[in-house]
């Protein structure tokens, strides 16, 4: 999928740091590598690359810098 069609919205946390609150009383951050219109996510933090389902997403907000 192009970069040109996935949401607006969802383009705007690109390159940003996020703190992502998950189902199961997860909660994870770093920057988004990636992500497309099911909401899936790459991030890059201390441990590596890590890949979220976008249905394990209860929250999305981002970092103050």
């Amino acid at each position: 999928m192009s970069e040109d069609n996935v949401n607006k919205l969802f383009t705007q946390f690109k390159n940003k740091y996020v703190s992502v609150d998950l189902r199961g009383d997860y909660q994870t951050e770093g920057k988004v590598i990636a992500i497309d219109n099911y909401l899936n996510l790459v991030l890059e933090n201390d441990n590596g690359l890590e890949t979220i389902k976008g249905g394990n997403i209860i929250f999305i907000s981002l970092k103050e810098d």
